[in-house]
């Protein structure tokens, strides 16, 4: 017991001593010191800690939140012993088949009961799918500290300016070759090439497992922006490691991706050709992108507009920051566009998804106070449309082509976008580099995961060491051998409109759904509880559901039934159960509709006694 009270205090003294070496500055971040220093402290730390050594080996837990089975809300758990780690936190963006609801996040109750736990977050990239669910989880629970890049920490910082209630947080920039070092972790990152500057894959140590959670990577080796470090991972795969936790979107995909250099020689090409202004949609966050397209732009002496919230914030944030090589001099206000000549002006905007609300379907649906289409105009769609958007992306080209305008989409032919993510070879270069025994695909659906694992037993893992496992599952590490066990960490969808967190999502959403689609139906009773009758005929009255007026024989039905199913009930009864007369006025109610006009809507019924001077209200839904 003597020799644990020693080690525990010296513990304690090596990480004030670490402490001291980490400079914070005015924004609550910390910028890492000497190096060689924080190594030092950190083999010492793991000498300390050798000697307290349990007599139980428990097992490493790991679970994910989210990523599995889907595209977004990317957010992986690692657990050993008192400390859980977690790698990325993201969001996933609501369909047309969610009214009401802006994004969907992972659940955090297993953190906030086990608070005391959790050490960091470590952020792989700055993307909404490994992020946008940060300021949700500081609502929730206090995390210690953010370990990311300066990019991504700003981006998430601008993203918490928006929230009310955020816990406080330490923010930790980390480079190539960060290190951190806990009781029961070892941590390290590596640079790899992305669609965002400063992306990185994470290496996790324990006792009991070496990891590697790959985040979203590429092999691009005729980019201007990051590559991939393939020294770094060849030397991470020759420290054994158990388990590759890794991306699967383009598991289907055959081959290597086409290089963001050959890209960025078609949309030159495109915008030295186009005759008059020239529109690009292109994801806000692929930076590297972005900076090529604005030095094209200046070198033709063309002023850049951008338009777009989230493109506008990428941009100032990347400008201010050091990474995007403009000065915000050569940057105008859509406002200002008509005092240039439409061969001077390009526009950077969102919207290549054909999202509703994005700049370019505003444009495109007259609805931007400063600029109109005209026949001269060129728009570039530099993206593909992510699953699930194909609708709304060919809705809007169809309506900028009824604008007159010339619009240029990606194909085989015209390659105006390359993908972020690893394609079949590129992941097969992984899986030799990394040489993990075990492998767990990772961020993406069903159909992903499984052509990985193709990829992955093609490539000579054997079929017995590549695993699919479901958001929640627990996978369980113990000296080198991995456990898919059969208990789970709940994973259930929460559901976020704006910056609030919706408790009780299953309801909203069914009233959500059925106003969108059937209306609301409403029915007032006035009743005299004391003489058993109902006052006068029932009220009703309907909004998105059917006009009154033009169904009178319909109402008249209803109204007629409902009053005599009341009354009927009124005189049997001593004591009047209002829930059972709503379900009656309900009953009688979506019968008759159903019968009618094959609708369904959300039917409010009223009542007010007047004996009792009492109103009772529900929502019920038929």
């Amino acid at each position: 017991m003597k020799k644990e009270q020693e080690v525990i205090k010296n513990n304690k003294n090596i990480k004030a001593k670490n402490d001291s070496s980490l400079e914070t500055n005015d924004n609550n971040d910390v910028i890492l010191n000497d190096q060689e220093e924080q190594e030092e402290l950190d083999k010492k730390l793991e000498e300390q800690l050798g000697e307290n050594t349990d007599s139980k080996n428990n097992p490493t837990k790991i679970w994910a939140l989210g990523g599995i089975e889907e595209i977004g809300k990317n957010m992986y758990c690692f657990q050993q012993d008192d400390e859980i780690y977690i790698v990325d936190c993201g969001i996933k963006f609501a369909d047309e088949q969610l009214p009401g609801i802006d994004g969907i996040i992972c659940p955090f109750d297993y953190l906030v009961e086990n608070k005391e736990k959790v050490k960091a977050v470590l952020v792989t990239h700055g993307h909404e799918d490994h992020i946008g669910g940060i300021p949700y989880l500081l609502k929730t629970l206090e995390i210690p500290a953010i370990y990311a890049s300066r990019l991504a920490c700003e981006m998430i910082k601008k993203k918490i300016k928006d929230f009310d209630g955020v816990k406080q947080t330490k923010f930790v920039f980390i480079e190539d070759d960060t290190k951190i070092t806990s009781k029961h972790f070892k941590i390290e990152f590596y640079r790899v090439c992305h669609s965002i500057p400063d992306a990185f894959g994470v290496y996790i140590e324990t006792k009991n497992a070496k990891i590697i959670e790959s985040g979203d990577y590429k092999f691009d080796f005729s980019t201007n922006g990051d590559e991939s470090d393939i020294l770094k991972m060849a030397e991470l795969g020759r420290r054994d490691i158990d388990l590759l936790m890794t991306e699967s979107t383009n598991a289907e995909t055959p081959g290597f991706a086409p290089s963001e250099k050959i890209v960025i020689n078609e949309l030159k090409n495109l915008i030295e050709q186009a005759p008059g202004r020239i529109f690009i949609a292109t994801f806000a966050s692929n930076l590297q992108r972005i900076d090529e397209l604005i030095q094209i732009a200046v070198k033709a002496n063309k002023k850049i507009c951008t338009i777009g919230r989230s493109m506008n914030t990428n941009i100032n944030v990347s400008i201010d920051i050091g990474y995007l090589n403009i000065s915000k001099s050569e940057i105008i206000e859509a406002r200002e566009i008509g005092k240039y000549n439409d061969n001077e002006v390009l526009i950077l905007c969102t919207g290549s998804q054909g999202e509703e609300m994005a700049a370019l379907n505003q444009m495109a649906n007259g609805r931007n106070d400063w600029i109109s289409f005209k026949p001269t105009d060129t728009v570039i769609f530099s993206s593909n449309p992510i699953p699930g958007n194909f609708e709304s992306v060919e809705r809007l080209v169809n309506l900028l082509y009824r604008r007159g305008v010339r619009v240029a989409i990606n194909s085989k032919e015209t390659k105006l976008h390359t993908t972020g993510h690893a394609t079949q070879q590129e992941q097969q270069l992984l899986f030799k580099l990394i040489n993990p025994q075990y492998i767990i695909p990772t961020h993406g659906e069903y159909k992903m995961l499984r052509a990985l694992r193709q990829n992955a037993i093609d490539s000579g893992v054997h079929p017995d060491n590549v695993y699919q496992i479901v958001n929640g599952q627990i996978v369980e590490m113990l000296d080198h051998k991995i456990k898919i066990t059969n208990n789970f960490i709940d994973a259930t969808e929460v559901y976020v409109s704006g910056n609030e967190i919706n408790s009780d999502t299953s309801t909203l959403l069914k009233h959500r759904k059925a106003l969108s689609e059937d209306g609301i139906f409403y029915v007032t009773l006035i009743l005299d509880s004391k003489q058993r009758k109902l006052i006068n005929l029932p009220v009703i009255t309907s909004k998105g559901s059917f006009f009154i007026k033009g169904s009178q024989p319909l109402i008249t039905k209803i109204v007629y039934s409902i009053k005599e199913r009341v009354d009927a009930y009124l005189k049997r009864t001593q004591y009047i159960n209002y829930n059972f007369l709503k379900k009656l006025v309900i009953n009688v109610s979506q019968f008759f509709i159903w019968s009618n006009k094959k609708k369904r809507p959300l039917i409010r019924t009223t009542i007010f006694d007047l004996s009792k001077d009492q109103q009772q209200t529900t929502n019920k839904k038929s």
